[in-house]
């Protein structure tokens, strides 16, 4: 298994790199990343596990579990007094 990273990047807006992730099914877990420590949430559709997040020395980081089928997932990524952001992820073969 993998871990593919996730860029976040928290200024005024939130955005991500890369958008969407590609994550190969039930192998891939998506880590998103905040390299200056800023807290964030990941909002996963209903029926997704959510995902684990917490500091790691001086990053802040969300990490996903496997997902068991292919296709597009729109997700969220929220921080305090930030609009939120709807970037996908695509779960490939």
């Amino acid at each position: 298994m993998a871990d593919k990273k996730v860029t976040v990047t928290i200024g005024s807006s939130i955005s991500v790199n890369p958008d969407p992730v590609e994550l190969r099914v039930n192998n891939d877990k998506a880590k998103w990343v905040n390299d200056a420590g800023t807290p964030f949430a990941i909002v996963l559709p209903a029926g997704y596990q959510t995902p684990s997040c917490g500091a790691q020395g001086s990053q802040y980081v969300c990490t996903s579990q496997t997902f068991g089928t292919t296709g597009t997932i729109k997700y969220t990524v929220t921080s305090p007094n930030k609009p939120d952001l709807d970037p996908d992820m695509d779960i490939v073969p």
